[in-house]
């Protein structure tokens, strides 16, 4: 596993910060870039902050809602350099926008939990909900693996214990 996870983690990293900045269009003074990562209100808005601090664009505007950012520039043309430079900015922008943003992993996570929590407990009438279900479960595992790895049983005891204990609040 160690080789396998050195070798997809990179990529992994990679395709995590893959912009696919595309040009949507460009006329003498003004472009209009869009990426699918730039589609919420956060990225948006620091786009708009940081491109209103640079001093070859006279206005900016991102759209959350079409992950788009539109510039127009004080001159009518800019350097294949100065605009390599823009992307640079709108991407590096982005990608320090992902510290800040909401784990959608962790909004499914949650999401999924909660169903499952609602399931069991509509299926039980009550007695049953997920920290229980999952107390149940770490203890089980425990005393099946006690004898063999006494260490590791322990820590799945102290999570069964964390679990009933926070939720009846002792």
């Amino acid at each position: 596993m160690g080789l396998g996870a050195t070798m997809v983690v990179p990529k992994l990293m990679k395709n995590l910060q893959d912009q696919k900045v595309n040009v949507r269009h460009a006329s003498p003074g003004r472009v209009r870039l869009q990426c699918d990562k730039w589609k919420n209100e956060l990225t948006a808005n620091n786009l708009e902050e940081a491109f209103s601090q640079n001093p070859i664009v006279k206005n900016v505007q991102a759209s959350p809602v079409t992950g788009s950012l539109l510039l127009e520039f004080q001159v009518m043309t800019i350097t294949p350099e100065q605009f390599d430079e823009i992307v640079k900015a709108a991407v590096h922008t982005s990608v320090e926008t992902y510290a800040e943003l909401p784990s959608s992993l962790k909004k499914v996570m949650k999401s999924t939990v909660k169903t499952v929590d609602n399931t069991l407990k509509k299926q039980s009438g009550g007695h049953i909900d997920f920290e229980s279900a999952m107390s149940i479960f770490l203890v089980i595992s425990g005393v099946m693996r006690i004898a063999t790895n006494p260490v590791f049983a322990s820590s799945l005891f102290y999570w069964a214990y964390s679990l009933i204990r926070t939720d009846d609040g002792l």
